[in-house]
């Protein structure tokens, strides 16, 4: 095999490969650090590609057209060769192996996304002649689901047995594929279904019951079997990924929040869509599920414990090559020139680190040099009265003796609620709901402190967020019926609101405190369209049709009152405005049927907010390479592009845009994202019209600029967004 050394490798990285298949040659590379990469040719992949990974055996196809298959062992080099497989559908299949080919009744098959059949081979060694074999399962999975058109989807191998999935929107479950071979030729397979595909929330998705918009993958190790679906926020863009194992003993799935040294590859680049599994890389780099998106160029890693996505691009070595296929294999590279070189590194490099005097000693406040907590404990009390809010939780957060002199109080109590009056934040935090664990995490992009509190009983579940305002969250969910509350996470009042159909976007009027506020909902689906709440009187949904004149309805995003008015993004298209909106009449009108052309060379996303009673728009490519603002002139009605925000600051996520007042003057000017650095978590990642480029605080000090794009940086999974603290 010839060889060409690009870097020396590290021993503890997981190794993947870059398949070119004009040029015949492969890039090793390492995910987590690019420098670590070389480029050879393997003989074995010849004309192949790589499609999966069972047993120790890597299944080989043809390309372009799928017609020859082959397994090939890359420890012993053994390789199987399949005969031609000749088939009139679209080729796209998905192999699983269901044991390995030398033991007896081992089969290899393969499924398809248009035909409901599976296409088999059986492999071990009494076998002289292999042959395919073709076999319909229309009647089994029509008796199993009591409806037509299901298909089985990632076949799979766990504990010996071989499972697919079928995702159809009337039956949705993990059925065994049973194979059992009699005598010397012949293989029966029967399907039985097994267990109920795992719930997952879609109400964040772009459109409800649109399955598409959630790939769900199965995928089996030795002894366990995964299930994970990944969620789009629109085409390209990943705003979730949920993980689930099977407990075999209840038989049901259990949520993964912390994969320690697994991880996954997910693969959509090449024309269909592959999954690998790894159970045994070094902690450093496990714990995640790798997605490579469509376009081949860009990663998404989502770490399971901290749920996190970050963006990083392919190695510049495999985007020049213009590379075709890509795979994660369970295998270690054994390459004894690079391991001995590594070694040697290794040996020079030795470091000692010897810990300071003290290192070992328990923290504790009062052996510091402040000698704040020298004060007595009932002096201190008094001082602790007159703090409120971020500082009363930072100094809780201190130590024991710290909570003893600021023990934990009613936010809502009449003296703490005379003190609120005065109290002001200088910027909106940044909200994560983590349902898996619940608790409430509060960033603040300054300083980049958190503070945590867990989310009440009552809200517990799947309930996602859905709007952002005066401190307040508009939240919903539809596992277990569709229910609606408004929450102040600062002092844990909890509003529920009548239930209702199933609504994209919402936006209310005031603090649910008020006696005028009112909450807005818009929906495509059904035969209502808008739905109106007055939280102050009786509880009751009013609703209205919208006549869209036309066979698509439309999609409301990012509603935003701007006085009594309701101002909403159409279908990324324009803004229509809601007047006079009562319990049983409102006006419709079309403020402008377009938006602004932007410089983005990618897909758009679209933001918009109120401002100063004027409507503004901001305009992102998927890499945050060009942000735009533009600000609607009514006289006009044309948007006008602005490059300086002045005294304003936008926070904006996928559920919340907002535009207040800067209250420091290093604050105005920019657009805050729900981001972080990835290697710094506690840097909240903003954009400077002013620069055109990206930065962090560094405690109110402006880091320079780190980026030109977002890449390198890492967002939360929803649910997360602004908020506001208010303590009313």
């Amino acid at each position: 095999m010839e060889q060409k050394q690009i870097s020396v490798p590290a021993k503890q990285h997981q190794w993947f490969i870059a398949q070119n298949l004009e040029s015949d040659t492969q890039i090793f590379y390492t995910i987590d650090d690019h420098q670590y990469h070389y480029q050879k040719r393997v003989n074995e992949l010849h004309g192949r590609r790589i499609r999966a990974y069972f047993h120790g055996w890597v299944i080989l196809s043809n390309h372009p057209d799928d017609v020859l298959w082959s397994l090939w062992n890359p420890l012993t080099s053994k390789l199987i060769r399949l005969p031609p497989l000749v088939h009139e559908q679209e080729p796209a299949h998905e192999c699983c192996l269901s044991a390995p080919p030398d033991e007896q009744g081992s089969v290899f098959l393969l499924t398809t996304s248009e035909v409901p059949t599976i296409v088999f081979s059986r492999l071990d060694r009494k076998i002289k002649r292999l042959k395919w074999t073709e076999m319909s399962y229309v009647k089994q999975l029509r008796i199993i689901s009591g409806v037509d058109g299901c298909l089985l989807e990632s076949p799979t191998c766990c504990n010996g047995k071989v499972y697919a999935m079928t995702l159809g929107p009337d039956y949705r479950f993990v059925i065994l594929v049973d194979i059992m071979v009699k005598g010397d030729k012949e293989v029966v397979i029967t399907l039985m279904p097994f267990v109920k595909v795992p719930y997952t929330s879609y109400n964040r998705c772009p459109a409800y019951n649109n399955f598409d918009t959630i790939d769900m993958f199965l995928i089996g190790s030795c002894k366990d079997l995964f299930c994970i679906g990944v969620c789009f926020t629109d085409e390209t863009m990943i705003g979730n990924v949920y993980l689930f194992k099977l407990d075999f003993t209840s038989m049901a799935w259990e949520k993964v929040v912390d994969l320690k040294d697994a991880m996954f590859f997910i693969e959509y680049a090449s024309g269909y869509s592959t999954c690998y599994y790894d159970s045994a890389v070094n902690s450093e780099v496990g714990g995640y599920v790798h997605i490579l998106g469509e376009s081949g160029k860009i990663i998404y890693s989502f770490h399971a414990e901290d749920r996190t996505v970050s963006l990083s691009s392919m190695p510049r070595l495999v985007q020049e090559s213009r590379v075709h296929a890509w795979a994660m294999l369970e295998w270690r590279l054994e390459i004894d020139h690079f391991e001995s070189k590594q070694e040697e590194a290794e040996k020079d490099a030795q470091i000692i680190i010897k810990p300071e005097k003290g290192d070992n000693t328990d923290f504790d406040c009062r052996t510091c040099e402040s000698h704040l907590l020298d004060i007595p404990i009932h002096i201190l009390e008094i001082i602790m009265e007159h703090c409120i809010g971020i500082e009363y939780m930072r100094f809780r957060a201190t130590c024991k003796y710290c909570r003893l002199a600021a023990p934990s109080i009613q936010w809502n109590n009449e003296a703490t609620l005379r003190r609120l009056h005065t109290y002001s934040l200088v910027s909106p935090l940044l909200m994560v709901l983590d349902n898996y664990r619940g608790i409430i995490t509060f960033i603040d992009p300054i300083c980049g402190e958190r503070y945590f509190i867990t989310i009440p009983q009552e809200l517990k579940g799947d309930y996602q967020i859905y709007c952002s305002r005066f401190g307040w969250l508009l939240m919903y969910k539809i596992e277990g019926g569709p229910e609606i509350a408004l929450f102040n996470p600062f002092t844990s009042d909890i509003r529920k609101l009548p239930r209702v159909p199933f609504l994209q976007s919402f936006c209310f009027s005031a603090p649910p405190t008020s006696s005028d506020c009112m909450v807005v909902g818009f929906t495509r689906f059904g035969p209502r369209h808008i739905f109106i709440c007055f939280v102050s009187r009786e509880p009751t949904w009013f609703y209205f049709r919208l006549n869209f004149g036309g066979d698509d309805p439309y999609s409301y995003h990012f509603p935003t009152f701007n006085g009594r008015d309701v101002y909403a993004l159409y279908n990324n298209k324009g803004v229509h405005s809601f007047r006079d909106m009562t319990e049983t009449d409102y006006s419709w009108d079309i403020v402008t049927d377009e938006t602004p052309k932007s410089h983005c060379k990618s897909r758009a996303k679209y933001f918009m907010a109120s401002c100063d009673q004027h409507l503004l728009l901001v305009i992102i490519d998927d890499l945050g390479r060009s942000v735009e603002v533009f600000k609607l002139n009514e006289s006009t009605t044309e948007w006008e592009k602005t490059n300086c925000l002045g005294k304003h600051m936008i926070y904006i996520s996928g559920t919340s845009c907002i535009c207040l007042d800067a209250k420091s003057p290093e604050m105005g000017n920019k657009i805050y994202f729900p981001r972080t650095l990835h290697k710094d978590a506690t840097k909240i990642v903003f954009y400077s019209l002013e620069t055109d480029r990206y930065h962090n605080f560094d405690d109110k000090s402006i880091q320079e600029s780190f980026s030109a794009d977002l890449l390198k940086t890492k967002h939360y999974c929803d649910p997360h967004t602004w908020i506001e603290p208010s303590w009313f």
